[in-house]
């Protein structure tokens, strides 16, 4: 009985530290939209907090702390344009970008395309409108 309960202590314990190390520290992932011409920008992360409508000047964030397994990763899919027709999919964070245990992912939404900045450094863009990849995450 004793070893049964010990085993449920450290398989709850388990389950719990791979939900997030938010004693730690957190990491953001903030998504802005400095788009033109009124245009609204539609967001859609798998952190199960659904679609997102970003206003110009405005952002969408969200915090999470990482797994105890260090292979936390967020994808999210942004669309724009007229019928927000022009799109694109990516890896918003992954857990491998940052040594600090609380990283700052910030992608913009701008014309020409998305860019990336990770803990401050200046944004680079990264991907294109309805284009492939520039750079492997």
């Amino acid at each position: 009985m004793n070893n049964l309960l010990i085993v449920l202590l450290l398989l709850g314990l388990c389950i719990g530290l791979s939900n997030g190390f938010h004693m730690l520290g957190e990491s953001k992932v903030t998504l802005s939209n400095q788009l033109q011409h009124s245009k609204l920008l539609k967001i859609r992360c798998d952190n199960d907090e659904g679609e997102k409508i970003v206003k110009i000047g405005e952002e969408y964030e969200f915090t999470f702390g990482d797994n105890f397994f260090g292979t936390t990763r967020y994808s999210c899919k942004m669309d724009q344009g007229p019928n927000f027709k022009h799109h694109q999919e990516f890896v918003a964070y992954e857990a491998s970008w940052s040594k600090a245990l609380e990283a700052t992912c910030k992608w913009i939404a701008r014309e020409d395309g998305i860019y990336f900045s990770l803990d401050g450094n200046p944004p680079l863009r990264r991907y294109e409108w309805d284009g492939p990849h520039l750079l492997k995450n």
